[in-house]
C-alpha cells in the first residue's frame, strides 16, 4: 500500500463561478508550504436513558471546513491569493527604461552600443549610427536622441530616447511589458556607465484596495496521488492573511480559509492544471517604511489582514453552512525595534497617525521587475513598555493597529508588479 507524504502533495485551486459548486475547466497548480485545511465531524455523545449501562451510539455534529494554508510570498502567483482576499486589482502595464549616464562630453570615437548595434561619437559628418559631437555635453546628448529617433535600424527603433537633464541618455521601450527588459545596453568608455546590461521594469503593476463590498469564492484541491485520495474544499473564502518580516529566512505568508464542504475524490478534479513560473522572495529582499523614508534599527515585523469572514449556520439537511459572509476589516501588527531613537516613541505618545509600508523587492534589476508592496495607510501606535532585562540591545514593541483614511477612502493598499498581464 502506497503511502502519502507531504513531498508528494499538491495544491490547485480556481475561482468558482457559482458559491459553493466545484468549477469544470483546468485549475491552477500553487506552491505551497504546509495546508491543515479540512473539514471535521465530531461526534455527540448519546444522553439516552433507560437502555441499560452500556454506551449507545453516538450523534453526528455539523460540519466545520476551515484551516490554514502557508504559501511562500513569490512575484507572480501571489496575486491570485491577494485577488482572493482584497477582491479584482486594477493592472496597468509599465514600459521597461534605462539610461547611460555621462560624466563629460564623448570624444570622438568613442562608442555606446544600443542592443546590440554600437553607436560611435565623430567630431563632424556622421552617417548611419553615429552621432556628431556637440558643443557640450547637453549638445552632443540632444543630438544624440534626435539621430536615435530618427533611425530606422530595426534594433534601434522598438524605443524612445531623450536627453536626461543634460548627463543622460534616457531610454523608454516603446511597448508596455516584460519584452523592453530584454532590450541591452552598453558602453565602450568610462565615460557612459549603463543603469543595468538591459532596460528593466518593463511588465504589469496589479493594485488592490481594501474595502471591497464583495470578495471572490474559490475552490481548493489537496492532493494525495499516492493513495490516491483528492480533497476537494469548495465554497472557500480567504478569512485572513498574516506575514512576517524578519532577517533573513524564507518569506510565507499565511492564509485562514473558511470553505462549505468537503468531498474525497479517487482522482484529481482539476483537468489539466496551468502554472506559473515559481518566483520567490527572500526576507533580506524586505523594507520597511515610516511616511515613505526607511526605518532603522527594525529587527523584526508582522501584520494581519483580516476579512471577517462571518460563517452563516443555517438548518441544513447536508449539516453544512450557508456562505460566509464579510464583515469588518481589522488590521493589525507589530514592529520590534532597537531602541536608538525616539521616533517611533514620539509618535505614540502623540496619537500621531503614520503611514507603514511594507515591501519585498528582488535584488538588483530584477528587483525593477518584481516587487511586493503593502501600504498601511492610517496607523496608531500604541506607547509601548522599553524594559531594560540585561547588558545586551535595548528592544520595543509597537502592537499597531491600521484604520480607515477618509481622504484616500481606503485602509490598505497592495502593489505587485510582476510578467503578468491580468488575473482573470
Amino acid at each position: 500500500m502506497a503511502r502519502s507524504y507531504g513531498s508528494a502533495a499538491t495544491l490547485l485551486a480556481l475561482k468558482e463561478v457559482t458559491y459553493g459548486l466545484k468549477p469544470a475547466g483546468n485549475w491552477e497548480k500553487f506552491a505551497f508550504v504546509s495546508s491543515d485545511l479540512s473539514a471535521e465531524q465530531n461526534l455527540i455523545s448519546s444522553d439516552l436513558l433507560g437502555q441499560g449501562r452500556e454506551p449507545r451510539a453516538p450523534f453526528r455534529d455539523v460540519i466545520n471546513d476551515e484551516g490554514n494554508l502557508v504559501i511562500p510570498v513569490e512575484g507572480r502567483d501571489f496575486g491570485r491569493w491577494l485577488q482572493l482576499l482584497l477582491g479584482n486589482p486594477v493592472s496597468a502595464g509599465v514600459a521597461a527604461t534605462g539610461d547611460i549616464t555621462f560624466t563629460v562630453n564623448p570624444s570622438a570615437g568613442h562608442t555606446i552600443t544600443i542592443n546590440g548595434i554600437v553607436w560611435t561619437f565623430v567630431a563632424s559628418g556622421a552617417t548611419g549610427t553615429q552621432t556628431n559631437i556637440g558643443g557640450s555635453l547637453a549638445a552632443t546628448l540632444t543630438q544624440l536622441a534626435t539621430d536615435l529617433n530618427a533611425s530606422v535600424n530595426a534594433s534601434i527603433t522598438p524605443a524612445t530616447y531623450s536627453n536626461g537633464g543634460g548627463t543622460k541618455l534616457n531610454i523608454v521601450h516603446d511597448a508596455v511589458g516584460g519584452g523592453g527588459n530584454s532590450f541591452t545596453l552598453a558602453s565602450g568608455n568610462a565615460n557612459g556607465v549603463a543603469s543595468g546590461a538591459t532596460l528593466s521594469g518593463g511588465g504589469y503593476t496589479h493594485t488592490f484596495i481594501s474595502g471591497a463590498a464583495s470578495l471572490p469564492s474559490f475552490a481548493a484541491e489537496i492532493g494525495h496521488a499516492n493513495v490516491p485520495a483528492y480533497f476537494v474544499h469548495t465554497g472557500c473564502m480567504l478569512n485572513s492573511m498574516a506575514m512576517n518580516f524578519q532577517r533573513s529566512g524564507s518569506a510565507n505568508a499565511t492564509l485562514n480559509i473558511i470553505a462549505q464542504g468537503e468531498t474525497r475524490f479517487a482522482s484529481t478534479q482539476g483537468g489539466t492544471p496551468t502554472s506559473r513560473v515559481y518566483k520567490p522572495f527572500s526576507q533580506f529582499n524586505g523594507s520597511i517604511k515610516r511616511n515613505g523614508t526607511a526605518l532603522a534599527n527594525i529587527t523584526g515585523a508582522q501584520f494581519t489582514y483580516s476579512n471577517g469572514m462571518q460563517a452563516v449556520p443555517t438548518i441544513r439537511n447536508d449539516a453544512l453552512i450557508e456562505g460566509v459572509d464579510p464583515t469588518t476589516i481589522s488590521v493589525n501588527g507589530s514592529i520590534d525595534v532597537r531602541f536608538a531613537d525616539t521616533t517611533l516613541v514620539d509618535d505614540a505618545i502623540n496619537n500621531t497617525a503614520i503611514e507603514l509600508e511594507l515591501a519585498y523587492k528582488l535584488a538588483g534589476l530584477d528587483g525593477n521587475n518584481f516587487s511586493l508592496t503593502w501600504t498601511f495607510h492610517e496607523v496608531y501606535l500604541p506607547r509601548p513598555r522599553i524594559p531594560v532585562s540585561g547588558p545586551g540591545g535595548v528592544q520595543a514593541s509597537f502592537n499597531w493597529q491600521g484604520v480607515f483614511d477618509d481622504s484616500l477612502t481606503k485602509s490598505v493598499t497592495v502593489v505587485l508588479k510582476n510578467d503578468i498581464t491580468t488575473y482573470p
